[in-house]
């Protein structure tokens, strides 16, 4: 999580315990809102893919940071968003977001796909496996 002072500078400190400490604060959040989910899957006994729980999670957290946002406006007084998002800002995240994706051949894709699959399951592995062993 990035922290940026009045002026809009990015607060750079190796050692920030302020955005370590919201980090934190938001980690809870989204282990509440994902309880219930978690709860109904265990009581199941269903398999979930590892995939569809990583959207999940995802999900989640862009869930509370978008009513996080909201609230804020809302505090703040905000009710045309205009006052805060402007046109050009659509568009620099528009272009960014087109960049981010990468297009491929039909079979080509799958195989990357599946290479990419594997590889996230691999990593994900290790980080389950670092989470027991601590």
């Amino acid at each position: 999580m990035k922290l940026v002072d009045p002026n809009g500078n990015e607060v750079t400190s190796k050692e920030n315990t302020d955005a370590k400490e919201l980090e934190e604060q938001m980690s809870k959040k989204i282990e509440a809102l994902l309880e219930p989910v978690m709860n109904k899957i265990k009581l199941s006994g269903a398999q979930v893919p590892q995939q569809q729980l990583m959207q999940v999670s995802s999900a989640a957290q862009q869930m509370l940071f978008n009513r996080m946002v909201y609230n804020l406006l809302q505090k703040v007084g905000i009710e045309d968003l205009d006052e805060v998002l402007s046109e050009d800002d659509v568009e620099e995240l528009s272009t960014s977001l087109k960049n981010q994706v990468k297009m491929v051949d039909g079979e080509e894709g799958q195989q990357n796909a599946q290479q990419q699959m594997k590889q996230k399951m691999e990593e994900m592995k290790k980080q389950q496996q670092q989470n027991k062993d601590n």
